[in-house]
């Protein structure tokens, strides 16, 4: 490599304002989460969830078969209206355990290429994910863009239950609502210990 071509690959990859860990990657799904303490984006908007809960909301059933729902939450405040709140549901089997299970949704719409929550029952294992910044009006999900995520659950320590989460919505993406494109990506990476309800 020439001098000139070293000294522009190391300003274009060093240059002031650039951040090579801001780069999200194109499946999120596929690696595991950095085990950073946990921070959260949206658009553009930066917090560290002060509130993280693991609440067991429900079941449902498809056919014959029986499932247990759960929502992650992470809030920067331990209020439902929270002004900054992101939300993942994912469902398990009914009556198996959530500790020591991996989630994950591929980057497309597509439900069938998603991974399931059993062999047979055409459900997602990740039902959703949500976003909201109230103070700017900034709300996304899954029925409106495209993301990519891993969900990881460790062994639960009495009332709690520690994981790491790297849930990736890349910018540019329009919505039926919103022809806008939106301008910064939003995510949610890093290890976390949830409370558990």
């Amino acid at each position: 490599m020439t001098k000139r071509r070293l000294i522009i690959t190391f300003l274009v990859i060093f240059a002031p304002g650039t951040t090579l860990a801001a780069d999200l990657p194109a499946d999120c799904s596929a690696a595991q989460a950095p085990t950073q303490p946990l921070e959260a984006s949206i658009g553009g908007t930066k917090y560290a969830p002060e509130f993280v809960k693991l609440i067991k909301s429900g079941a449902m059933k498809s056919d014959d078969e029986a499932f247990d729902t759960y929502r992650l939450t992470l809030r920067n405040v331990d209020n439902l209206m929270a002004p900054l709140d992101m939300e993942v549901t994912v469902i398990v089997p009914q009556g198996k355990s959530i500790d020591g299970k991996v989630f994950r949704r591929l980057p497309t719409k597509s439900i069938s290429k998603q991974h399931m929550a059993s062999k047979t029952s055409g459900l997602p294992e990740i039902q959703g994910w949500s976003y909201a910044d109230r103070k700017a009006g900034t709300r996304g999900s899954h029925v409106a863009y495209v993301a990519s995520l891993r969900l990881e659950f460790g062994e639960r320590q009495g009332e709690t239950i520690p994981g790491t989460i790297f849930l990736c919505v890349p910018k540019g993406q329009t919505s039926f609502f919103d022809k806008t494109p939106t301008a910064e990506d939003s995510y949610a990476i890093g290890a976390f210990e949830a409370l558990v309800q």
